[in-house]
This record gives structure tokens, C-alpha cells and sequence, in this order.
């Protein structure tokens, strides 16, 4: 995620830390090159009685098509990001409520305290490696990394210590409850990590905007000449960046710029945990690199 300090207006026009142009400037130069092929073909074709003219007319329909597919794409995309914050700020919210309960409830000694503790830290940072399909980290949970899915043998594991520290069976009711909450959690977001937007649909609309810019300039070519190649970038720019925002927001347990801070997230878990119990060692509260990155 990127987190910039507020800009000016003027300035924002000009960022390029966080801006989407780092990764469609190939495609971008691309179209440019075509477009100043085309100002440098059609004269030459012309001369043969070749005239590249056409009625807007005939670009209703393509218009009216990528709009709808950009929008729904879109919308897709950005439904699947916010739910996955949404279970993100849940899992902080149930981890900070099932240890109240357990301090506030239990007779468990401080170390006994920062053994669930260390469970659920690990619980939440293991989701964020298997979310990220990358290792889980041996420092955290070593002894489950044989398995397939860790976090349920984590979270059996902190249901164990809650099940055997229990005061009576209400209060235990309740360890249950979070624990399904947690559960329901991870379960959310393994359907977003495990289920993306159909493939032949993201490919259709990739194709369908590249044969759009590639085709948009003859619109324009004849009656505005050199200045097609600019009306031309802005409208190709438009299309390729929302392209390009929809695929990374499609996947919001990854790496890129615009997903997840899944590692700041699980700091803050981690922090305002140990903060609770009063361990004397908290980390230190993740910040944005310097080009303002949080992953």
C-alpha cells in the first residue's frame, strides 16, 4: 500500500512513487510508437488513394462495451480488496477481544499469557505467508511447516490452551466463539486468495482495450492531424491504467503497490497484544519505506 503524505493538486499531477505509469509505460510507449507510425503511413496512403477515415458511428459500440466490462471489472476488483480489509480489521478486532477475555478471566501467569499470545501472533502471521503463497516463516511456526494449511493446527492449538485454562464452561463458550470468528475469517480469505475473476474474462477485456487503442487514432487522425497523438495517449493512458488497477486489486494479499500492508497489519496485532499483557518487549511500529511503500 502506498501512504504518501497529502500533496498539492499540482504536485499529484506529477508523482510518480505509487502511480500505476511505472507499470503500463512499455504499453504506453507502445501505443505512442503506433500512433506516429500511423501520422507517417496515412499520408503516404493517401497519396494512393488509400483514405483512413471513419465514422464515429461505427466506435459506439466498442465504446459502450469497454465501459461496461471496465466498470464491472472494476467494481469486481475493488469488492474483493475491501472485503479482504474488512476480514483484516476483523481478525485485529477479534485477536484484541479474546485476549481481554483471557486476561481478564483467567488465572494464567504472565508466561502462560505470552504463550497464546505468541500462538495467535504466529496464527496471524502464518495466514499473511500463506495468503502471499510464500513460506511459512521459520522463526514463527517451524513445527508446522510440513503442513498444508498451519493455520488450523495453530488455531487448534491456541483452542487447546484456552480449553485447558478455562475457568468455567460460559467463559469458555466465549473462547469458542472467537475462535469460529478467527476461522470464518482465514476461511474469507482463502475464497478471495483460491477464487480470482475468470481468466477468459480478464483476457477478453485485455484484448478488447489493446485493439481499441491500437484502432482509436484513425478516429481522430484526419481532422486533427499531430494533434491525435496527444487526444490519443490521454484516452489510452485512461484505459490501461484502470487495466492495470483492477489486476492488481484483484489479488489484495500481494505485494504491489496498490495491496494489502498484510505485514503492517499483523505488527499492529502484534503490538497492541503485547501491549495488553504488559510485556516489557514490543516491536517497534512498521512505517512506509522511502518510496512511501507499507507492505
Amino acid at each position: 500500500m502506498i501512504v504518501r503524505p497529502e500533496q498539492s493538486w499540482l504536485r499529484k499531477l506529477f508523482s510518480w512513487r505509487g502511480s500505476i505509469m511505472r507499470k503500463i509505460s512499455p504499453q504506453l510507449c507502445f501505443f505512442i510508437m503506433l500512433n506516429i507510425a500511423y501520422l507517417f503511413a496515412l499520408p503516404m496512403l493517401h497519396l494512393h488513394g488509400i483514405i483512413a477515415k471513419e465514422s464515429s458511428f461505427y466506435f459506439i459500440g466498442i465504446s459502450i462495451s469497454i465501459s461496461v466490462f471496465l466498470g464491472f471489472r472494476n467494481n469486481t476488483a475493488w469488492l474483493r480488496y475491501w472485503e479482504a480489509r474488512k476480514l483484516w480489521g476483523d481478525l485485529l478486532i477479534v485477536s484484541r477481544s479474546l485476549m481481554r477475555e483471557v486476561i481478564n478471566t483467567t488465572n494464567a501467569s504472565a508466561e502462560e499469557k505470552k504463550v497464546v499470545l505468541d500462538l495467535v501472533v504466529t496464527y496471524c502471521t502464518t495466514l499473511k505467508a500463506k495468503l502471499r503463497h510464500g513460506p511459512v516463516p521459520v522463526s514463527r511456526a517451524l513445527d508446522y511447516q510440513h503442513l498444508t494449511t498451519p493455520c488450523n493446527a495453530l488455531l487448534q492449538n491456541v483452542g487447546l490452551w484456552l480449553y485447558q485454562h478455562r475457568p468455567n464452561e460460559f467463559v469458555y463458550r466465549n473462547f469458542n466463539h472467537y475462535m469460529n470468528q478467527m476461522s470464518t475469517i482465514q476461511g474469507g480469505c482463502e475464497r478471495i486468495s483460491n477464487t480470482p475473476i475468470p481468466y477468459a474474462y480478464s483476457l477478453l477485456l485485455h484484448r478488447t482495450v489493446g485493439i481499441f487503442c491500437a484502432v482509436y487514432p484513425l478516429l481522430l487522425i484526419h481532422d486533427f492531424g499531430f494533434l491525435t497523438l496527444l487526444f490519443s495517449i490521454f484516452t489510452t493512458y485512461a484505459l490501461l491504467a484502470l487495466d492495470a488497477i483492477a489486476t492488481e486489486l484483484e489479488d489484495p494479499f500481494g505485494t504491489e503497490d496498490n495491496d494489502l500492508p498484510l505485514n503492517a497489519i499483523c505488527n499492529a496485532i502484534e503490538i497492541d497484544l503485547r501491549e495488553m499483557i504488559k510485556d516489557s518487549v514490543i516491536p517497534a511500529k512498521m512505517k512506509p519505506d522511502a518510496h512511501y511503500r507499507l507492505l
